[in-house]
């Protein structure tokens, strides 16, 4: 092994092992569900294992464990579709797929179906196969272990990654003229999402570039095509999980547009009945004007008159339950219209409600913080303490003291 195949094979293993670490840590956090995050852990879990699978061309991990050959492809047929359905995921505020959505599969599918025969062969043919295809390394490249005619599977890599890259920069392109047009109050919020999403679709179309000019411009006569998509590839990785590791309020998605164009409920003088949704959650995908404005008139007026997160460890499935709101979208409408996720949205409306025990309460002043945080729900000091800093970036007797004496 050379010494570029040796770079390539440490490099591309352990950006490999990154995004795999990152997209597991995306699922393992995320108990309230979030739709795109979920789709960007499945694009990151995807380049993970397309990296690692270039990174031991050049040793003998083929040969040991032959079964695991060409695997990977069906997973880098996903990615272009998986990345269009983030775009619009995040652009729309949908908390999940749409009927039609799976057709978007396709890709994947006809490479699986590509190498259908080869996965089918038994570990000896398989290695008699990857041998000839590692001994000269350009029939790799030209698949000539699919089913399909010679370059079919590059073809359809290529030809899908440029036309859902594309779409996918259409949409978001539409989506900020018309927030630009609109004179959107929130478009200056947002403007990291769509730096982000612009930024996304940008390394990621360099690495489609790349397999073009592999394919059909022969370039592999100068640099080995597998190690270029490695490389590629590990930068994509690690680009995406330093970017994110910077800049985490992405994950929640564009915030605030809930607001606009007069989609708040009226103040409401006297308790509401909680009454059934007009239409079912179930056909719906995304927010429409009326589900933003419904979800959160139930959840202010059940926090303004019942006051639940005061009980210790209360949970978003106790929410739901009290309202008869799906997980799924209680989670995904904090996260888009309050930019936190339910423990922190909870924890803030606790810090709001010891403020006003204390200006409401002269019998209050006379406990200590500690105990009257945890008549509000807090279960800890150190959760207490930090939930005011996060708020307020003051301690809790600083930042009550300003307050009790504002008012």
């Amino acid at each position: 092994m050379g010494l570029l195949q040796e770079l390539n094979y440490v490099i591309g293993c352990v950006c490999a092992s990154i995004g795999i670490v990152v997209s597991i840590i995306f699922i393992a956090v995320n108990n309230e569900g979030s739709h795109a995050r979920k789709l960007l852990a499945a694009i990151l879990f995807s380049l993970s294992l397309f990296c690692f699978s270039y990174a031991v061309v050049g040793t003998q991990f083929y040969l040991e464990f032959p079964h695991l050959w060409r695997v990977p492809a069906t997973f880098s047929g996903l990615v272009p579709a998986l990345l269009y359905l983030y775009v619009r995921s995040v652009l729309n505020q949908e908390f999940r797929l749409k009927p039609y959505d799976y057709l978007l599969a396709i890709p994947g599918l006809l490479i699986f179906v590509h190498f259908f025969p080869f996965y089918m062969l038994s570990g000896d043919e398989k290695r008699v196969i990857i041998l000839q295809l590692l001994t000269d390394k350009k029939l790799a490249l030209m698949e000539i272990d699919g089913l399909f005619p010679l370059g079919f599977g590059m073809i359809i890599r290529s030809s899908s990654g440029i036309a859902f890259t594309f779409l996918s920069f259409l949409k978001i392109h539409q989506h900020k003229r018309n927030s630009q047009l609109k004179e959107s109050t929130t478009y200056s919020q947002n403007l990291e999402i769509y730096k982000w999403l612009y930024f996304l679709l940008i390394i990621i179309s360099f690495s489609y570039i790349l397999l073009i000019l592999w394919n059909f411009l022969a370039i592999s006569d100068v640099i080995e095509f597998f190690v270029a998509i490695s490389f590629t590839t590990a930068g994509l990785i690690l680009f995406i999980s330093t970017y994110l590791f910077c800049n985490p309020k992405i994950l929640y998605g564009f915030q605030g547009w809930i607001n606009e164009n007069g989609l708040l409920p009226d103040a409401v003088e006297t308790e509401p009945k909680m009454s059934k949704s007009p239409f079912s959650y179930s056909d719906e995908s995304s927010f429409s004007p009326e589900m933003r404005k419904e979800i959160r008139s139930a959840i202010e007026n059940h926090f303004k008159y019942n006051k639940p997160f005061i009980a210790p460890g209360y949970k978003i499935k106790d929410l739901s339950l009290e309202l008869d709101i799906p997980v799924y979208l209680i989670s995904s409408f904090i996260n888009h219209e309050y930019g936190m996720n339910f423990n922190e949205f909870i924890n803030d409306h606790r810090v709001d409600h010891i403020t006003d025990i204390l200006n409401e309460s002269a019998e209050s002043q006379s406990f200590t913080l500690e105990a009257v945080a945890q008549s509000a729900g807090f279960n800890s000091r150190t959760t207490f303490i930090a939930a005011v800093k996060k708020k307020s970036g003051m301690t809790p007797s600083a930042y009550f003291s300003k307050k009790t004496t504002a008012l």
